[in-house]
């Protein structure tokens, strides 16, 4: 009997061997001093609100959050300042919860506006102090939302939906997609007559995912073998491909079939374009790799954009542009609705 012989060669062998023994090593670097967290996106249609919270090491094992109730966050416009934010007490919570980490502060009553530029400075006793500016971008509307063809297979189909806008030129424009959708979907038989007594449950859904369709938003990449292309998970994208141009984002969608007008179903679907600062792009394109990696001892560690002096986290802005679209109408004079998600 002829013996069977395995060759494997020496980079494997040392990765068995690798796993096979363990080692402690112990933390040599200097203490972390703790340093304020700043976070705000100012929106025009939005009173000025701001989180802060107090960094802690990730080898400190006695961190417990805590609410900073009287911190001085002051608001500067164009270096003039106009306000002192309040704080906003946060829920209670039971005992089985974590207290909220982040405290909330708010303007009494200003919203920002374009052409200014907006300064946050924090003061919170013990720490250094920490600030961070930002100005509105300019909106960029979204001239339309058209559906494509619908392509089926079998029984099941796929609807094309497009995003219509133009991209300001000679800039470096900053882009997030965000997607949702009222849905009501009739309970009784669609064989017969509409019946009062049987609700048409109303669903309040995110729908960004048909971005993956997009190849602005998601370049077709090849087959994954480690696990190291990262998600796009908050829609994000820039003009360098379509500046100055018109431009249509392509979303795809599951087919659910033909609406029943005659019992009240309805869509409703609306398709926001936020124009965002480069300080809230690279923040959250970070922060979504940095998640995605966390656990992966393959990728190298992902640190989180910052634009905050002082102390960490994110001032920036964001100008929002929505397109809608709309089959059957909602909501109805003596329909029975039945909500399954909060409808704002």
């Amino acid at each position: 009997m002829k013996k069977l012989r395995i060759y494997l060669p020496i980079a494997v062998l040392t990765l068995f061997a690798a796993a096979g023994c363990e080692s402690e090593i112990k933390f040599k670097g200097s203490e972390v001093e703790p340093k304020i967290v700043i976070y705000s996106l100012l929106n025009p249609d939005s009173l000025v609100t701001v989180t802060i919270a107090e960094s802690h090491a990730v080898f400190e094992p006695r961190y417990e959050p805590r609410q900073i109730t009287d911190a001085s966050v002051r608001l500067f416009r164009d270096g003039e300042l106009i306000e002192t934010l309040t704080y906003v007490p946060s829920e209670p919570v039971t005992e089985y919860y974590p207290s909220d980490p982040y405290s909330w502060y708010t303007s009494t009553g200003h919203k920002p506006v374009r052409g200014s530029t907006y300064r946050i400075e924090v003061d919170v006793e013990g720490l250094d102090g920490a600030w961070g500016e930002t100005r509105l971008p300019d909106p960029v509307p979204v001239i339309g939302v058209d559906t494509g063809s619908v392509i089926f297979e079998q029984y099941t189909g796929e609807v094309k939906i497009k995003v219509k806008f133009r991209d300001p030129a000679d800039i470096d424009n900053y882009y997030r997609l965000t997607a949702r959708a009222l849905t009501g979907t009739y309970l009784g038989s669609k064989d017969e007559p509409y019946e009062p007594f049987f609700p048409v449950t109303v669903y309040d859904s995110d729908i960004g995912y048909g971005a993956v369709s997009e190849p602005l938003i998601a370049p077709q990449q090849e087959d994954d073998l480690f696990g190291m292309y990262l998600r796009n998970d908050f829609y994000l994208f820039m003009d360098e491909l379509i500046d100055g141009k018109e431009y249509s984002l392509t979303l795809g969608y599951s087919y659910p079939g033909p609406l029943s007008i005659d019992h009240y179903e309805f869509i409703h679907a609306y398709f926001s374009l936020h124009a965002i600062t480069r300080d809230i792009y690279l923040y959250l394109q970070s922060y979504s790799a940095q998640r995605q990696t966390i656990d992966n001892f393959l990728a190298e560690p992902v640190p989180v954009y910052t634009n905050v002096n002082g102390g960490l986290g994110v001032v920036g802005a964001e100008t929002v542009s929505t397109g809608t679209l709309k089959a059957g109408e909602f909501p109805v004079e003596g329909v029975n609705y039945e909500y399954r998600a909060p409808y704002k």
